[in-house]
């Protein structure tokens, strides 16, 4: 397995396919594996750069306080190590708040910002509430837990797809497993708070780059509106300079698995676009 040194810690890497760089950044649960639907046909079109962020996945886990600045340091790092001056920046979940951070942080290096399964500029109370319950079960349960399964399957997807064919023990297992491959309790207890800590309203201005905003009307995680006190999707795609929205009718916070066709073709339709 290819891995770059980067600030002190070995990161796994996996470039597929050829074209213009497209750099994938993990969320909170699955690492890389979250782009499984969408990297298959995006590496038909371009070369699409994986990796599995520090605390995740292949790559090494010190035990530390991890942070989006963190995160987003690293990535810097990374595309140093690999060569990368710049790059189209593809952020889902947890990864969508690292990109808007790393865009604000490092506008210099991307080329266009991609943001899917929402994007939060600042959590609102219900935001906040729903990762405090994440931490308590992970502390109590372990993150690999079904009790935590359970909770992130009720996030991450619609009602109506818990209710099909797709939604049910299977889901679960597979959450589970996907789960204990990738992230730790301690470091998913830190991402949580990486995200309940986010506040990047008054740096949206410094995001350069053209940007696409991805979200799923049902997405109860990452929302299509917030509440008075936060800015979810809607908020962040208006205040950014130059973004576009797309909320996927019906589908939850995982539209890359719930509606994967039609977000693999809104993706490669705004990266082709001059």
């Amino acid at each position: 397995m290819p891995k770059a040194s980067v600030n002190g810690v070995e990161l796994w890497y996996q470039f597929t396919g050829e074209g213009e760089t497209v750099v994938q950044i993990g969320g909170a649960v699955s690492a890389h594996e979250g782009y499984a639907t969408i990297t298959p046909g995006l590496s038909k079109h371009y070369r699409v750069l994986d990796y599995d962020h520090r605390g995740y996945g292949s790559s090494d886990r010190p035990a530390q306080r991890y942070t989006l600045d963190t995160w987003s340091d690293d990535l810097d790092g990374l595309m140093d190590a690999l060569g990368l001056e710049r790059a189209h920046i593809h952020g889902g979940s947890m990864g969508s708040f690292i990109a808007v951070n790393f865009a604000a942080r490092y506008p210099e290096r991307v080329d266009k910002l991609l943001l899917g399964a929402g994007a939060v500029g600042r959590c609102d109370r219900m935001g906040v509430l729903q990762f405090r319950v994440w931490q308590s079960l992970a502390r109590a349960y372990g993150v690999a837990s079904v009790e935590v399964a359970e909770e992130l399957l009720t996030h991450a997807f619609s009602r109506a797809y818990l209710d099909g064919p797709a939604g049910g023990e299977q889901a679960l297992a597979e959450m589970q497993e996907v789960t204990a491959r990738n992230v730790g309790t301690d470091v998913f207890i830190d991402a949580c708070q990486a995200m309940i800590d986010t506040d990047i309203t008054d740096r949206l201005s410094e995001v350069t780059a053209p940007t696409l905003v991805m979200v799923g009307s049902e997405d109860v995680l990452t929302p299509v509106d917030a509440g008075p006190g936060g800015a979810g999707a809607r908020y962040v795609a208006e205040n950014l300079p130059d973004a576009r929205l797309v909320i996927f009718e019906g589908s939850g916070h995982g539209h890359y698995i719930e509606q994967q066709d039609e977000s693999l073709a809104v993706i490669l339709q705004f990266l082709a676009a001059s």
